[in-house]
């Protein structure tokens, strides 16, 4: 008999991107005493997530170190099951066909399954009409195999489950939580970044995020070639990595702003790049609800983000709308007017609107413990 609850927390990939955040935010800040968690991922990458919650004790498994090879994952996953005794199996998901996870779930026994959303849409590519048909065919023959639905926002829990089975069973909104302390404004470690960073008397535009079609960031190189026809001193922080970045430089060179833009990297330490910051630019062609924009909004800084971002990550009142059809020169000046005052902190504004990890990571912890 086990002494102990089993949990599989799984996600597709595991690196440096929202869901990671998510998941490293709920689970070092959750009780995790009398559970075993292990993070199952297809494929495992270098990720700055993946030691913090192994000293939490989390273990990680992959399987095949493939994201497409489904025959050997779901193989995996099927040994896995019947290998670990899982008592809660919880499905991190960006498309339909992840949903299959709770099917093999389920046949094993696992009682608790939970199919947790976190994307709104996928990426435009030739083969995308055939991933859209069937991520609906998936959602629509596996969803009912899941004993909870989660989803990140209402667009989130529209795009991955049946409208039929939304309206019989709802969802749970489990936002995406954060230290909210750990964002409060920091006045002198502002100007200590800024002053490692070359930065000290510049205008910062930053952008957070894996680099990739979903970010979006190529857009945000023609708004900067923009932004410095008005701006001279104005400089674009792009934190984080991801598939996109070698193009992204040639681009960044093409249009002669290669000077004025740095490519940082990912970071364990994201909220002195969110106070070294002036302004932070979101043009996602599609989210879930991004961890990002919260953890902004906490720091105080300002936001212009696409029409694509839910209502649902709109705190405070730093947040301003722009569709990305308004084009680059539009989105320059929206970005360089979002200026005012005497910066202020908005994490306790956070945390009253329920996105403190504390509250997110009890609610999680109660249903790991059933």
């Amino acid at each position: 008999m086990k002494a102990t609850k089993r949990i599989c927390v799984f996600c597709e990939r595991w690196e440096s991107g929202g869901i990671e955040s998510f998941l490293c935010n709920v689970l070092r800040r959750a009780d995790l005493s009398g559970l075993e968690v292990d993070l199952v991922a297809a494929r495992l990458d270098s990720s700055v997530f993946t030691q913090p919650l192994q000293d939490c004790g989390v273990r990680f498994y992959q399987l095949s170190g493939k994201q497409n090879d489904l025959a050997a994952n779901h193989r995996m996953f099927r040994a896995l099951l019947q290998q670990r005794q899982y008592d809660v199996v919880h499905l991190n998901i960006f498309q339909g066909m992840s949903l299959y996870y709770a099917h093999l779930a389920k046949q094993a026994g696992v009682p608790v399954r939970i199919a947790h959303s976190h994307n709104t849409d996928l990426r435009q590519s030739l083969t995308r009409p055939l991933k859209l048909w069937l991520h609906r065919r998936y959602a629509r023959r596996y969803t009912g195999d899941a004993t909870a639905l989660w989803a990140c926002s209402q667009r989130a829990a529209e795009f991955m489950f049946p409208a039929r089975l939304l309206q019989a069973r709802g969802y749970t909104f489990i936002p995406n939580g954060i230290d909210t302390g750990r964002f409060r404004f920091d006045p002198a470690a502002r100007d200590a970044a800024r002053q490692e960073l070359g930065l000290a008397d510049q205008f910062v535009m930053g952008s957070v995020g894996r680099l990739c079609y979903q970010k979006n960031q190529a857009f945000l190189l023609d708004v900067m070639a923009e932004a410095i026809k008005l701006r001279p001193d104005c400089r674009l922080l792009l934190v984080g990595e991801g598939e996109d970045r070698p193009a992204l430089e040639e681009k960044a060179k093409a249009l002669g702003i290669a000077d004025r833009v740095i490519f940082y990297g990912t970071t364990n330490q994201v909220e002195r790049l969110f106070w070294a910051m002036d302004v932070l630019a979101f043009p996602s062609r599609f989210e879930g609800l991004p961890v990002v924009a919260v953890e902004a909004q906490a720091a105080g800084l300002p936001i212009v983000c696409s029409e694509h971002i839910t209502n649902q990550a709109f705190i405070t009142p730093n947040v301003q709308q722009l569709p990305l059809s308004a084009g680059a020169a539009e989105w320059a000046a929206a970005l360089l007017n979002c200026t005012s005052g005497e910066r202020q902190s908005a994490h306790e504004a956070v945390a009253r609107a329920g996105f403190d990890v504390a509250c997110v990571a009890s609610t999680v912890e109660t249903t790991f413990r059933g």
